[in-house]
Order: C-alpha cells, then structure tokens, then sequence
C-alpha cells in the first residue's frame, strides 16, 4: 500500500512540474511574441507613447478609424475597443494604462446603453488577458472579479491555459511562437465591419438608471490621476427608439459629446447599433473634426 501511495505522490508530482514548466513556456511566448490579439498590443505600448488612446465596446472598435486621425492630424491613435465591452472593462484599462506607463494626450471613452448595465464584462478582454494575470494587481483583481475559477487560473500552474483551450491553447501558442500576424497591429486595434442590414431597427432603453457606481469609480480615478479624458457617445441608426436616453445619459455624465444622431444615412450602418467601414470612416472624420482638431487649434 505504501508503494502505491508512492507512485500515486510521485505521479503527481511530475504532472505538476509538467504543467508548471508548461505555463512558464506558454506564458512566455505570449509576453515576447509579436502581438496577435488587441490585449498583447495594448501590453507592447508599454513607457511608450501615443496621442489618442480610444477605448469602449465594439461600437468603438468597429467604429474607429486610426488611419483617418492620422490623415487629418498626423498623430498616432489606437483602438482599444473589445466587442461586449461594459464600464468594468473599461476601468481596467484605463488602470491598466497608469500600471504600464502609456504616454497618451487624450483617452476618449465610447459610453452609451452600458451605463444601464452595472455588471457584466466583455468575455473577449477575458480571454486575451487570461495569460498575463500575473502581470500586476490590476489583471489579478479583474480575474478576481470577472473569472469563472479565479483561484485556480492564478496559483493552479497550467489551468487557465487548460481551461481555455481553443483560444489559448496550442493552436494559438503556435501561432504566436512562429510569428503570424494578424491585423491588429496594422489597423491599429481598428475592426472594420461591411455591409448593411435590410431592416435598421433598434430600441435603447426608456429609463435610465439613477447611479452607476462604475462611472463615480471611472470618474474618481481619473480625477485622482489627473487624466485627460473626453466621454462620447456614437452614433445610432435613425430609426432607434427611445433616442432621448442619451439626453438622459447627459444629466448623469455632463461632460458627455453626443454623435448618437449625427449621421442618418441608412447605408452607413451595419445594423442600429455599429457603422460599417464607410460609416466608421465617416463618423471618425467628424469625431477629428469636432474634438480633436478643435483640441489642436486651441492649443
């Protein structure tokens, strides 16, 4: 019974150094190859610099172009938008741009129907986060909230990566670990979407809720940390119901630049909710135009 037990302890131990050995190669690979996801990107800008740092859910990401800003202005944008973003990942990313010492001029947040919507968090920013949770607080405590097995996916050697498997796992490492590249790096974080629904319908919500407790959060830090951000909201198709929300949304975020209405050509909308690239275009150059340019000319 002894020597069973023995090869039983034994048989463990190996599995865990395996898996331990597993993760720091993994994990490697995912710190020092060339970005393939939008969070690698985000992490390689690290004590670098950049002028316009955007960040929101896909109507951001699908939403903004950089090669556009960079045209009318001649200064570096990136596109941090990640599809299902909520206020919960945009907090963490902005923490995350004092952790790793981005330089920026201006962080523009994207906020709309989200304030409506308390919790929740985009599964996307999860998963391209899940292999640097060890990087700092700030992705532990995110993995802490948003996780299914947080404990496990920061002591458990290899979990995460097990857990995971289709988006992080072998298929993927290879990938990184031979060098194939994506366009995110080109596009700048940017996602371009084509096409146009036949039916352009949509509602935002008729209420709106009396306190969001991540937008005070968002607010305090960046008030305490003397950041220089601009809140919007992007358009809409026109058929959009409840399309006074935003007015609503603007009692509880003042500062809020409103575009939700700015663009009514059906053909410029992939659906209610997200441009298509010549609505994305479009809507960055009145974006420039209105904020940043005017921000240059002022200065």
């Amino acid at each position: 019974m002894k020597q069973f037990s023995k090869y039983i302890l034994g048989g463990i131990v190996v599995i865990l150094i395996v898996m331990l050995v597993l993760d720091v190669v993994y994990t490697k690979v995912y710190e020092t190859s060339y970005p393939r996801t939008k969070f690698q990107y985000f992490r390689s800008l690290k004590n670098q610099k950049v002028d316009y740092i955007f960040i929101g859910s896909s109507r951001v990401e699908n939403g903004i172009v950089p090669s556009v800003i960079k045209e009318k202005t001649g200064k570096l944008a990136v596109n941090f938008g990640f599809q299902a973003a909520k206020l919960g990942d945009i907090y963490a990313l902005l923490q995350l741009i004092k952790e790793y010492n981005i330089q920026y001029e201006t962080i523009l947040i994207q906020v709309d129907y989200i304030y409506n919507i308390p919790k929740g968090h985009s599964t996307i920013f999860e998963f391209e986060m899940m292999p640097f949770v060890r990087d700092n607080e700030i992705t532990k405590a995110y993995s802490d909230t948003y996780s299914a097995h947080p404990v496990a996916n920061y002591y458990l050697p290899f979990y995460r990566y097990c857990r995971n498997d289709l988006k992080l796992g072998f298929r993927e490492i290879f990938a990184n670990f031979v060098g194939k590249k994506t366009n995110i790096i080109p596009n700048k974080g940017y996602g371009a979407k084509y096409g146009t629904s036949n039916e352009l319908k949509g509602a935002l919500p008729d209420v709106i809720l009396d306190k969001n407790k991540m937008v005070d959060s968002i607010q305090s830090f960046v008030k305490q940390n003397k950041m220089k951000v601009l809140f919007y909201c992007a358009p809409f198709c026109k058929e959009n119901q409840n399309q006074n929300f935003t007015t609503k949304l603007k009692t509880k975020i003042p500062e809020l630049h409103d575009f939700s209405r700015v663009l009514k050509d059906d053909k410029l909308f992939l659906n209610c909710n997200h441009l298509n690239d010549a609505g994305a275009r479009r809507f960055t150059e009145i974006l420039t135009e209105e904020l940043l340019m005017e921000s240059i000319n002022k200065s």
